[in-house]
């Protein structure tokens, strides 16, 4: 029978892995409770006092809790919901559906984030957008800067983490072959 897994890159261990570069390093970012809310988002925001807009792509946001906007009537909260907000459907007419760790964050920082980014999509990052989906390296990913020091955080599904890892490798390996 083949094997067909050698095809593939195996998954680094996301515990320890850090990709370093001239100008940018990357690293994988355990992120607290995270839930989908989808339905009426200013319901959501009255009840919850949370941001019902989210951050849109490469958008900014501090500390915990925050939200980030996925679609017309979809976030994703990241850090915990109050504890009156429940999973499933809330009478106020949204609803909430926790997802743990079903997305894999990458995080990079750097002088040289931009540059990557300028590689890895099309969207223009100057360009407000309402939504943090975006296309990066061929992959469907959620984008936005966080903490002071603006580092970009990529939310990736879980089965696509290797494909973004693997091609942030290949870039930083070529950009170092460049510089020799």
């Amino acid at each position: 029978m083949l094997d067909h897994a050698r095809k593939w890159e195996p998954a680094p261990d996301w515990s320890t892995a850090v990709l370093n570069g001239k100008h940018l390093s990357v690293r994988n970012v355990d992120l607290p409770d995270q839930a989908l809310v989808s339905g009426d988002l200013a319901a959501f925001g009255h009840l919850t006092g949370m941001d019902e807009n989210g951050v849109g792509a490469f958008g900014h946001v501090k500390g915990l809790p925050y939200t980030v906007r996925l679609a017309r009537d979809r976030l994703l909260v990241v850090g915990g919901l109050p504890s009156a907000i429940h999973d499933g459907w809330n009478e106020a007419g949204f609803a909430v559906t926790a997802i743990g760790g079903a997305d894999r964050v990458i995080e990079l920082s750097g002088a040289g984030v931009m540059d990557l980014v300028s590689q890895a999509t099309t969207v223009d990052p100057a360009l407000a957008s309402a939504s943090a989906s975006i296309g990066f390296a061929a992959v469907p990913a959620l984008a936005y800067h966080y903490g002071p020091a603006s580092d970009l955080r990529l939310h990736v599904e879980r089965g696509l983490a290797v494909s973004i890892w693997t091609w942030l490798q290949t870039v930083l390996s070529e950009e170092e072959d460049h510089d020799h």
